[in-house]
């Protein structure tokens, strides 16, 4: 029987005109695995990327639910480990706003981690040869917003929710050394969501 994964991507913020989280989300096949694939592109605002991603997995009721950002700073994908409940901007979202020193939920626990098995997930490719790292905390923008959001909306629930981190494109960049071609970020996108697939269901025959 197929799960169903709600896999995100993020609409371009700041002076970007192309974001490659979504890019690779929509060039995924609609089967990955065990998981039957829906798509949802997220604007970058702060509250209503979160609250956009809640309903949908309400409407769509996912077992897992993937997240994907864009990260400037690397030339690997990583897959993240904690969610925190702050807002900090380091830069205007799409609406201007720039909260600083914000909860991103009042009086919820200052953390979630993942539920995904993380560590798992990428000691495996690893091993496989697969370009991905151990991400930590998803930063205080709005990433994290919606990762803290969707981790607190479903905890304590069955619903497996986790988050990745992708390069930037070689034409959103000066120097191509410090970017990654979509075609490879998409491969080891499904690389992730296959070996994903695969862990689940060795935790669900154990």
């Amino acid at each position: 029987m197929m799960k169903k994964l709600l896999l995100t991507g993020f609409d371009p913020f700041a002076h970007y005109n192309i974001n490659p989280s979504w890019e690779a989300v929509r060039a995924l096949p609609d089967n990955i695995g065990s998981f039957a694939v829906t798509r949802l592109i997220l604007p970058n605002i702060y509250e209503t990327a979160g609250r956009l991603l809640i309903e949908e997995a309400e409407r769509v009721k996912p077992d897992v639910i993937l997240m994907t950002g864009m990260d400037s700073g690397s030339t690997r994908l990583h897959a993240d480990c904690v969610a925190v409940n702050l807002r900090d901007a380091l830069l205007e979202d799409n609406k201007g706003l720039m909260p600083w020193g914000e909860p991103v939920v009042p009086g919820a626990p200052a953390a979630y981690f993942a539920t995904i098995p993380v560590h798992k997930l990428v000691t495996r490719l690893q091993k496989a040869g697969c370009p991905v790292h151990l991400g930590y905390c998803t930063g205080g923008y709005v990433c994290n917003d919606i990762f803290y959001m969707a981790l607190h909306h479903f905890s304590g629930t069955n619903v497996k929710t986790g988050f990745v981190h992708v390069p930037l494109l070689p034409q959103m960049v000066f120097d191509e050394n410090l970017a990654l071609p979509l075609e490879e970020t998409t491969k080891i996108l499904r690389q992730i969501i296959e070996t994903l697939s695969d862990l689940l269901t060795e935790e669900e025959n154990a």
